[in-house]
């Protein structure tokens, strides 16, 4: 997965812009998965896309870990169990 170095300072110090994509899991968990950005050592902010008439949204960020909220076209958190292999989440992340 690429990342995108920059000679601007974003904020405070030099960041790096990482943009990727990733297959969701083949049995999600409540709450969501998790997506480790191994090209930072730290996340500062995120966006995620889901393709297949999924909504994505980033619960929350640890270190260079992102963990991912699945929703179906409705609105409503996907179901444990359901299988996500075949949709493709775009990551777009902001770190170290």
């Amino acid at each position: 997965m690429p990342v995108l170095g920059t000679d601007r300072a974003l904020g405070l110090g030099k960041y790096k812009i990482y943009i990727g994509s990733t297959s969701g899991p083949s049995s999600y968990s409540t709450g969501g998965f998790t997506v480790t950005v191994s090209e930072l050592r730290s996340v500062s902010n995120a966006m995620v896309v889901a393709g297949g008439g999924y909504i994505a949204e980033v619960a929350s960020i640890s270190g260079n870990t992102i963990t991912v909220k699945a929703y179906s076209g409705a609105g409503s958190e996907v179901t444990a169990g359901t299988d996500l292999s075949t949709v493709t989440f775009i990551v777009l992340a902001v770190g170290e």
